[in-house]
């Protein structure tokens, strides 16, 4: 066994003899769940913009297999944010995260954002719409390369789509009613056999949990492609409340094009975006539905 893989070890022994049980917890606050994997600078802009706009909210980080090097500094950055890092010594896949995270939820309203999933704005707009009855809310999957200055540059992919299932939500962003789903099933981050064979995720199992309880439950937001590379906004009424990088895990390490990209120009685009936000320049250059979107990552 390498020697990182009993420092993940020890890491995960460690917090299961010194976790206690979690608290009930104020109803009306929320509860983030965030799966990490080998993107601690794109988590660190995450957490931050979770304490911007949600400072009371619990926040949970689970890491089952990113690399020993990224997951010490994942802790650095769960401690300045004041996060919850749960290091699993299994190596969980992305649905097993989910199932996992979704137990340790003790509030009513559960937030699940990928690491790479930046809030731009409050979330209680969203929120609202759960306490009004809605059981799931979150962007459809579905990105269509758009934007001009992506498309004069590769042009081949203008229009093409990268994700193309808009019946089902995208696990970068999902505000749900945690106690209503929990009474269907404790592990809802699943596609059971019964209903056919899943479509491309597994995960896509809880919008199709929610639709088979309540059809009128579930609440999907667009998206729109941006200047940021493979960068993404999901709107709410028009309205940008966060902004997704696509690639943030998959690309580290990678020297061999992803999905057919080039991993360095992937890259680079994600570090552009990151050095904006601290810099409080972000510009996602947007004709609509306000060419001054980028402001509400600089607020």
């Amino acid at each position: 066994m390498r020697r990182e893989n009993l420092f993940r070890l020890a890491e995960a022994v460690k917090f299961r003899i010194s976790r206690k049980k979690s608290a009930p917890g104020n109803p009306n606050s929320l509860t983030f769940c965030i799966a990490h994997f080998n993107a601690p600078d794109f988590l660190d802009a995450t957490l931050h913009a979770i304490r911007r706009f949600h400072p009371e909210s619990r926040i949970i980080v689970a890491d089952a297999s990113s690399e020993w090097r990224e997951y010490i500094a994942a802790k650095t950055v769960c401690r300045r944010h004041r996060a919850e890092l749960h290091p699993l010594a299994t190596r969980h896949r992305h649905t097993g995260l989910l199932n996992y995270m979704f137990r340790q939820i003790r509030t009513r309203t559960g937030v699940f954002l990928d690491q790479d999933c930046v809030l731009l704005d409050s979330l209680d707009p969203l929120v609202e719409q759960i306490q009004s009855g809605k059981v799931l809310t979150g962007p459809r999957d579905e990105f269509r390369f758009t934007h001009p200055d992506f498309c004069v540059r590769f042009p081949k992919l203008a229009g093409q789509l990268l994700r193309d299932r808009p019946d089902f939500v995208h696990a970068s962003l999902m505000v749900m009613d945690a106690p209503r789903i929990r009474q269907w099933s404790a592990k809802p981050f699943i596609w059971h056999n019964e209903w056919g064979k899943h479509p491309l995720e597994r995960y896509y199992g809880l919008t199709e949990l929610v639709r088979r309880h309540q059809p009128d439950g579930v609440l999907m937001l667009d998206g729109q492609h941006t200047g940021y590379g493979f960068g993404q906004i999901y709107l709410f009424q028009s309205r940008p409340v966060a902004y997704h990088q696509w690639y943030s895990g998959q690309v580290y390490g990678q020297t061999k094009k992803v999905d057919g990209n080039d991993p360095d120009w992937l890259r680079a685009e994600m570090k552009r975006f990151l050095d904006d936000y601290w810099n409080h320049k972000v510009d996602f250059k947007l004709e609509s539905p306000s060419p001054d979107t980028g402001r509400e990552a600089n607020r």
